[in-house]
C-alpha cells in the first residue's frame, strides 16, 4: 500500500501540460476540430459529415440499437464505426470508449472473461448472506426474464444497462450477455494479473490502440473513498459514490453495501484505479495515441471575466498552460442549434491556442444536431506570435497569423477573423 500511494502522488504531481501527444503539432485549422457525437439508433450519418473533424471520438452508446442484438457487439461496432470515418479522411483521429471502473459485457472481451470462472478474481462479488435478512440485495443478482433465472454472484446494476423490454437500451427479448445476466459489473483493480490484461490487451491490444483506425481513448468513470456532492443531473439520491465511504461513480448507490465493502477497500480500490489510470495514460502516448481526460478543457470566457481572463493569458503567451496543454477549446452552448456565439469562440480559440489544440464539441448526449462551418476550413496561416492587448486597458485583443487577424473585442463581446 506505501508503495503504490508514493506512485500516486508522484503521477498527480505530473502537471497536464506534460501530457501531450506524440503526433506532430498542427496549425491546421480543419484538423484542429473535434467532436463527441453519437447516434443512438445506428452508425453516424452522414459519415462524410463526421470525417471532416480532425479528432473524433465514439461513445459506447453509438449504434446501440444495433449492437443490443445477440450477440452483443459494441466493442466491434466500435471498430466499425472508425473505419468507416477513416475510410473517407485517413488523417482523422478516432477515439474509442474504454471503462477502467465498469466491466460491461455488452463488449465480447469483458463478457469472455465475466463467463469464465478462472477470472473471478478479477471481478467484485455480491456479499455472501445478502443486504437484508431474507438475503436479497438492492440489486437483483438474477435476470428474470429467463426461466430459469439466469444469476451471478458477480456484482452488477442496470443503471446504464441494456434491458427487456426497456432499458439504456431495448434488447428484442431477454438481453443476451452470455451466461451472465446483462448489467453493470465492476472490475476488481487490486488484481494484479487484470490490471496487466488491461493494460496490454484492453487498451494496447487489437481491439483499441493495437487497431490502425484508433488513435485514442475515451477513459470513462472512476473510484474516490469519500463521498461525492449530488449534481443537479443526478439521481435525487445519488449514486455509489455518493455513499458515506465513496465507491464507484454513476453505479448504484447501495453498491458498498451491497458488495460488503469497507473503508479500507474503497480506499484501496480508489488509490488502484488512479495508479492505473496514469500508467495508462503514459502507456497510450507510448503507443502514438492519447486519452480524452489528458486535454485541458477550456472555452470562451463571458462578457464579465472575458477581459481580465484573455489578459492574463496574453500576458502568459506561450507560457501559459492553455498553450502549453494539450487543449479541448468547448464551444459555448454546444447543446444549442445553431452554435450561438461561433464568432467569439473560433476567435477566441485562435487568440490563445498552441501547437495542440482542438475547437468543438464535447460531450453533448445522443442525436444531437451538429455544426461544421465554413470558417474551420479556411487557411489562417501560422502565428507570427501570441496575443496581445492592443493598449493598456483596452479590453481588445489580437493576434497576428501569416494568412490572417484575429481580434476579440471584451467590451461588444464580439470576436473577428480576417484575412490578410
Amino acid at each position: 500500500m506505501v508503495a503504490l500511494l508514493t506512485i500516486v502522488i508522484a503521477l498527480a504531481a505530473t502537471a497536464l501540460a506534460q501530457y501531450l501527444p506524440l503526433w506532430a503539432p498542427t496549425w491546421d485549422m480543419q484538423e484542429s476540430t473535434i467532436i463527441m457525437p453519437c447516434n443512438k439508433s445506428g452508425l453516424l450519418e452522414p459519415v462524410e459529415f463526421f470525417a471532416q473533424f480532425g479528432v473524433v471520438d465514439i461513445d459506447w452508446s453509438n449504434g446501440k440499437a444495433l449492437w443490443v442484438r445477440p450477440p452483443m457487439d459494441c466493442e466491434e461496432l466500435l471498430l466499425k464505426q472508425a473505419a468507416l470515418i477513416r475510410a473517407v479522411n485517413p488523417k482523422t483521429k478516432v477515439f474509442v470508449y474504454r471503462n477502467l471502473v465498469k466491466a460491461l459485457p455488452w463488449y465480447s472481451s469483458v463478457r469472455d472473461k465475466a463467463a469464465d470462472p478462472a477470472y473471478a478474481g478479477w471481478f467484485l462479488h455480491f456479499k455472501e448472506g445478502g443486504s437484508f435478512p431474507n438475503g436479497s440485495y438492492h440489486v437483483s443478482p438474477c435476470d428474470h426474464n429467463y426461466n430459469p433465472p439466469l444469476c451471478t454472484d458477480l456484482y452488477h446494476d442496470q443503471w446504464q444497462s441494456p434491458g427487456y423490454p426497456t432499458g439504456d437500451g431495448n434488447c428484442p427479448g431477454p438481453c443476451d450477455c452470455g451466461s451472465i445476466p446483462c448489467g453493470e459489473y465492476l472490475w476488481d483493480l487490486r488484481n494484479a494479473s487484470l490490471r496487466d490484461w488491461l493494460v496490454k490487451d484492453f487498451v494496447l491490444g487489437p481491439n483499441a490502440l493495437g487497431n490502425e483506425n484508433v488513435s485514442g481513448l475515451y477513459l470513462d468513470d472512476y473510484w474516490v473513498n469519500t463521498t461525492q456532492p449530488i449534481e443537479p443531473y443526478q439521481p435525487p439520491q445519488g449514486y455509489c459514490d455518493h455513499s458515506p465511504i465513496g465507491g464507484p461513480s454513476e453505479e448504484d448507490l447501495f453498491c458498498v453495501e451491497d458488495m460488503g465493502l469497507t473503508q479500507a477497500d474503497t480506499t484501496d480500490l480508489k488509490l488502484n484505479w488512479q495508479a492505473l489510470t496514469a500508467v495508462v495514460k503514459e502507456a497510450v502516448i507510448a503507443a502514438n495515441g492519447f486519452t480524452w481526460s489528458s486535454f485541458h478543457h477550456y472555452g470562451t470566457p463571458a462578457k464579465d471575466k472575458c477581459a481580465s481572463t484573455l489578459r492574463s493569458l496574453c500576458q502568459a503567451g506561450n507560457q501559459s498552460l492553455v498553450y502549453q496543454s494539450a487543449t479541448m477549446f468547448e464551444y459555448t452552448d454546444a447543446r444549442s442549434y445553431p452554435l450561438p456565439a461561433f464568432e467569439q469562440d473560433l476567435a477566441t480559440f485562435l487568440l490563445v491556442r498552441g501547437p495542440y489544440a482542438w475547437l468543438g464539441y464535447d460531450w453533448v448526449g445522443c442525436n444531437t444536431t451538429y455544426e461544421f462551418r465554413p470558417e474551420l476550413t479556411k487557411d489562417y496561416g501560422t502565428p507570427l506570435g501570441t496575443c496581445a492587448e492592443t493598449a493598456a486597458g483596452s479590453g481588445v485583443f489580437t493576434r497576428e497569423y501569416s494568412k490572417a487577424t484575429v481580434q476579440m473585442d471584451c467590451n461588444t463581446w464580439m470576436g473577428s477573423v480576417a484575412m490578410v
